[in-house]
């Protein structure tokens, strides 16, 4: 961030120029005179601070806008959302999911980027490859102001280095002095699941709601909280894991150390490995596509396994609807491919384990962003990160 220009009528302006960039944002279509009116400005100060975002790209003009009254009707204006715009990626063992997103975070395009493996390396490349191609496509320079990526580990933020994956069998992973001398824009790191509760609160489900949870399942099982309008991270940004609630203390080996964590009886690979070994068929060959298919066929055993997998995220959830009270639980992840047979067996055990006037009180739906959830979370994370930081000078280029 650039130093101020120092205190006094200059510093001023700074500040109203960043206060008017955010309310034409915010409104999305307004005129200089309400503008002035809703800000308890002087008129002339807003004309001449909109013509600076006008000449900088942020707002432009929509012409006359009706207003009922008599004499000229004021010329109306408009924000400008693709003047910037960013790069959001979730990593995940299989697939890069990559989104250009304007300053609103309206995707400008998404795509998936297939993993023929999952080393550091391979992820390293895959991303500069993906980013260098949205470069290309949307125009970089001062255009795009940021990358950022999610990546299903905890992570140390000071290096933005990935600490641990057990997803993605990574260990002290460096992973942005590895990308960044390849992606010539500021980068952002974060984990997956709390970039893409972002992703929901933004965009998804979630938008305009204070109070949800979202949870996935998938090859593994997250969660992230959003209380009070905020994304909770705790201490160590380690708040809302799901997948670590201990229920069968006899249960199998987590990756954490304990035993019968919730991730290690609902997770994709540990049902496909139930239903293998109950079957009798190769584990690899029970994909959700296979699963639901035989629960559309009346399969005995996968129903059964399936509906004991809906008990145990019901139990789950059912608790953090009644630590948390929240409105809304967005369910998001491959084995949300079953959500018309699981949501039934989740519902109950919800309001059976729980507080039934809070589980009633949680809707429970399916993400509608699947599998961009998290990749739009990382641009709209840059873009949040971009406008509390910037400083007003950068907004016009005097």
């Amino acid at each position: 961030m650039a130093k101020s220009r120092g205190r006094g009528p200059t510093l001023a302006k700074d500040m109203n120029r960043l206060a008017l960039y955010r309310q034409i944002k915010r409104q999305r279509v307004a005129t200089r005179a309400e503008l002035a009116r809703r800000l308890e400005l002087n008129k002339n100060t807003v004309g001449a601070i909109v013509d600076e975002l006008i000449r900088a790209g942020y707002v432009r003009e929509t012409g006359p806008q009706t207003t009922g009254g008599a004499g000229r009707n004021p010329r109306g204006i408009e924000f400008h959302a693709a003047n910037k715009w960013a790069i959001g990626a979730q990593v995940t063992a299989d697939a890069l999911h990559l989104a250009a997103a304007d300053l609103y975070g309206e995707p400008l395009a998404t795509r998936t980027v297939p993993l023929g493996e999952h080393t550091p390396d391979a992820v390293a490349d895959a991303l500069a490859l993906a980013a260098e191609a949205l470069l290309r496509e949307h125009g970089a320079g001062a255009a795009c102001i940021g990358m950022g990526i999610g990546v299903p580990a905890l992570l140390d933020e000071a290096r933005a280095a990935v600490l641990r994956s057990s997803h993605l069998g990574w260990s002290e992973v460096p992973l942005a002095a590895m990308l960044q001398p390849r992606v010539p824009v500021p980068l952002l790191f974060d984990n997956s699941v709390k970039l893409s509760t972002l992703g929901e609160a933004e965009r998804g489900a979630g938008a305009g709601c204070a109070d949800f949870v979202y949870a996935h399942f998938g090859g593994g099982v997250g969660c992230g909280i959003i209380a009070g309008g905020a994304l909770v991270r705790g201490q160590t940004n380690a708040a809302g894991e799901l997948g670590h609630i201990a229920l069968q203390p006899d249960g199998p080996l987590c990756g954490c150390g304990n035993r019968g964590c919730l991730e290690t009886l609902v997770s994709v690979p540990a049902l496909a490995a139930q239903i293998g070994a109950r079957a009798g068929v190769p584990a690899e060959t029970v994909t959700m596509p296979w699963i639901v298919a035989r629960l559309a066929s009346g399969d005995a055993i996968v129903a059964s396994v399936m509906e004991e997998a809906g008990k145990r995220i019901g139990q789950a959830l059912g608790a953090l609807a009644a630590i948390l009270n929240p409105r809304l639980i967005v369910c998001d992840g491959s084995l949300m491919e079953a959500a018309a047979y699981l949501f039934p067996i989740i519902r109950g055990e919800m309001e059976r384990c729980g507080i039934p006037a809070s589980a009633r009180q949680a809707a429970l739906v399916r993400s509608s962003l699947t599998p961009w959830a998290g990749a739009l979370g990382a641009a709209a994370a840059v873009i949040r990160g971009w406008e509390d930081t910037i400083d007003p000078l950068a907004l016009v280029t005097d």
